[in-house]
């Protein structure tokens, strides 16, 4: 960006050079010339780098703790997370047996009503 594009984004205010501004303060006064500008922007380029780089790190930092909480947290109420090996396998078994029960419950449900289908469509059939 030259000293033109600085002014305009200065005047608009840019975040950018905003920043710039800020920390152009505390390294000795704004540049007030093209020459300045340029000398200023070379020296304060990698420090705006560093703390962006900074900033990053502390936020990124931030929602790694975050995630990492909600992840305990996720697997502290696991059903069966305070369940020995043996346990959660017989939990397992069990629920198995359930299962096969209400398959078979199921499938007696579905033939039931197939055959009270048919009767019905039978009975439509000598009506109509």
């Amino acid at each position: 960006m030259d000293y033109d594009d600085f002014l305009i984004s200065y005047h608009r205010d840019d975040p950018g050079a905003l920043e710039f501004i800020e920390m152009a303060e505390t390294e000795g006064g704004l540049p007030r010339t093209r020459d300045q500008y340029k000398n200023m922007r070379k020296k304060l380029r990698a420090k705006i780098a560093a703390k962006r780089a900074s900033e990053l790190m502390s936020t990124l930092a931030g929602n790694i703790l975050s995630k990492s909480s909600v992840v305990d947290n996720l697997v502290s109420n696991l059903p069966g997370i305070d369940r020995t090996k043996e346990e959660q396998m017989e939990r397992i078994s069990e629920l198995i047996d359930q299962n096969q029960k209400a398959d078979e419950e199921l499938q007696e449900m579905y033939k039931n009503a197939e055959m009270k289908r048919d009767k019905i469509r039978s009975v439509l059939d000598k009506t109509t």
